[in-house]
């Protein structure tokens, strides 16, 4: 409640908003007119707010005001967290972005220094920020929305921080040392959300936020660059006096997605039906605020999304926006994460399963169905429709949530093509078969071209080294097998089938390079199949990547240890013994 009917008789609506004679904030006539010379409508309380409709200034479709900023967030934990598609700094695709954000830093909730969320972020910071050589700043972006979340120790940690000079003043002094040893360029403060309780917020954060940020810009000077998120709505934002910081920030980023998704069953204001996360007609509603707030259009980035919202409808004969769901959609196959899918998931689901996308113009969206599901998101295509309706408000960059979920296929565990079966890898020595592993463990680490479907290992191309837990060591170097030692249930064919009976299979590798596709399991799979039908981006089979440094290592060490048998089985003890002495250092 606002003015005369709220607590104190003193509230003001949030981000400059019309109080409406009855006590509620709004952007429209009902709570904005100043009252009706015949009485017709109630007038405006004057003095908590706006009395007059605000929109922002138009600079056109084609003006570009966009275009001189584009910002990616990247999220490192997903090097941690996916099935698959790990996406490391190196893999990202930066053209285009002028700024990419590390995605999330954390806060000690005792000291209020930043730190690493996770120990696994440290090694990847330096290559992150290395990503300045190609001309793109890289900041590092702190808090996020499970910062805040009930159940974590952070949950009070941003109020908390705030609250005192002392506290604000340690948080600033480590990010001051934190920047420069990581080579960070700027910090993006993404705090989820001041005062609201369920996000561990009181009423003092409003002001206290604002003292942050103009302190924060004091001891930065114009070295360190600062940049804040906005929430995409009103119940959030009305908390963020953006007018008072919007001198000392760079920018800010207004988070204009995820605006409904499957936690909307649990909402007691909205029936839990299909929406669409980023329907533009909706952000369009959402954005009036920041103009009623009169903020400079052109310090604000336009959130777009990079990954889809999906919903399991509550009956299949209705799979639409509008009809009802009953839970979150199935998760991708890397992201693993029930409600959501990245881009690229979502462009392979379309090939793998032959899906034709439909355009919402209204929405300014597209949705893919099939059964039960219902995936509504963004592409390349929507996506320029949106940052054409941003140059018109002028908007003065774009932001995307995050360059992870669409940087095609990275490091690690991850997809490869597959459509119709007929090859598999490019550029490679392709060993035709496949390895039936019985009553032993199979563990495999290929630099490239190795599918495991369905407890079958199909070995396609490397260098591979075999080493059962009786008997000999088997290695196939580009498609030539070497037997040392004797005894033991192994059998090599090359071209065929390797059964492996007991013990542990254990390869390493990198390909050798002879570019000859063919077909496993029935999948089609390797960036180089050219027969017309297969596609660079599928998923469906996995590769599973190592450094060809550790193959190396592998394969050195094997060849040493059957070397020391060698000599100690012909009484050459001595040397036999230095020799192992020799694997044991490598």
């Amino acid at each position: 409640m606002c003015g005369k009917y709220s607590k104190d008789g003193k509230q003001k609506c949030g981000m400059n908003l019309c109080c409406s004679a009855t006590g509620w904030c709004g952007t429209t006539n009902l709570y904005c007119v100043n009252g009706d010379p015949k009485g017709l409508t109630l007038p405006c309380q004057a003095g908590f707010g706006s009395c007059k409709v605000k929109s922002g200034r138009t600079c056109g479709v084609g003006s570009g005001s966009t275009g001189g900023r584009t910002i990616g967030y990247y999220q490192g934990s997903n090097t941690r967290d996916r099935l698959c598609n790990h996406i490391y700094p190196n893999d990202i695709v930066t053209t285009g972005y002028t700024h990419l954000y590390y995605a999330f830093a954390s806060i000690n909730p005792t000291s209020f220094a930043v730190t690493n969320a996770d120990p696994g972020d440290i090694a990847l910071y330096t290559q992150f920020t290395a990503l300045q050589k190609k001309g793109i700043k890289t900041w590092i972006a702190v808090g996020g929305f499970d910062f805040s979340d009930p159940e974590r120790a952070t949950h009070r940690t941003w109020s908390q921080l705030c609250s005192t000079p002392s506290n604000r003043a340690a948080f600033i002094k480590s990010l001051l040392d934190f920047m420069p040893k990581y080579g960070f360029q700027g910090v993006d403060l993404d705090w989820e959300y001041p005062v609201s309780p369920d996000r561990g917020g009181v009423p003092e954060d409003t002001q206290n936020l604002v003292l942050l940020i103009k302190e924060m810009r004091a001891a930065f000077g114009s070295k360190y660059g600062i940049s804040l998120t906005l929430a995409p709505d009103y119940w959030y934002l009305r908390y963020f006096d953006a007018k008072s910081m919007e001198s000392s920030v760079d920018f800010f980023g207004f988070m204009a997605y995820d605006l409904h998704g499957p936690w909307d069953i649990n909402q007691k204001t909205i029936q839990p039906v299909v929406r669409g996360q980023a329907d533009i007609r909706e952000i369009g509603n959402d954005t009036l605020p920041l103009w009623f707030d009169e903020l400079d259009a052109s310090k604000i980035n336009f959130g777009v999304a990079l990954y889809g919202r999906g919903y399991t409808v509550a009956n299949p004969s209705c799979n639409s926006v509008g009809c009802a769901f009953s839970g979150p959609s199935n998760p991708g196959i890397c992201t693993n994460s029930a409600g959501a899918m990245g881009l690229a998931e979502i462009q392979d689901l379309i090939k793998t399963k032959g899906l034709t996308p439909n355009y919402l113009p209204d929405l300014m969206m597209k949705e893919i169905t099939w059964d039960d599901q219902w995936i509504g998101y963004d592409d390349a295509e929507t996506i320029k429709q949106k940052k054409a309706w941003a140059d018109n408000q002028c908007f003065g960059g774009t932001m995307a949530w995050s360059v992870d979920f669409n940087s095609g296929i990275g490091s690690g565990l991850k997809p490869t093509n597959t459509t119709d079966g007929t090859c598999v890898g490019g550029k490679t020595t392709v060993i035709n078969g496949k390895t039936t592993v019985v009553g032993g463990t199979t563990s495999t680490r290929f630099d490239v071209s190795t599918t495991v479907i369905g407890g079958k290992t199909t070995v396609v191309g490397g260098i591979t080294t075999s080493a059962p837990s009786t008997g000999p060591i088997t290695t196939v170097v580009g498609g030539t097998t070497t037997v040392i030692g004797g005894g033991g249930p192994v059998t090599t064919v090359i071209n065929g089938t390797t059964t492996i009976i007991g013990g542990t299979a254990t390869s390493s590798g990198t390909p050798a390079n002879t570019g000859a596709p063919t077909s496993t399991n029935g999948h089609c799979t390797g960036p180089d199949c050219h027969d017309g039908k297969c596609t660079a981006d599928t998923i469906d089979t996995y590769r599973i990547q190592e450094s060809s440094v550790q193959a190396l290592v592998a394969l050195v060490k094997t060849v040493l240890m059957a070397f020391a048998r060698v000599l100690i089985a012909s009484r050459s003890g001595a040397w036999g013994q230095i020799v192992q002495m020799v694997y044991a250092r490598v």
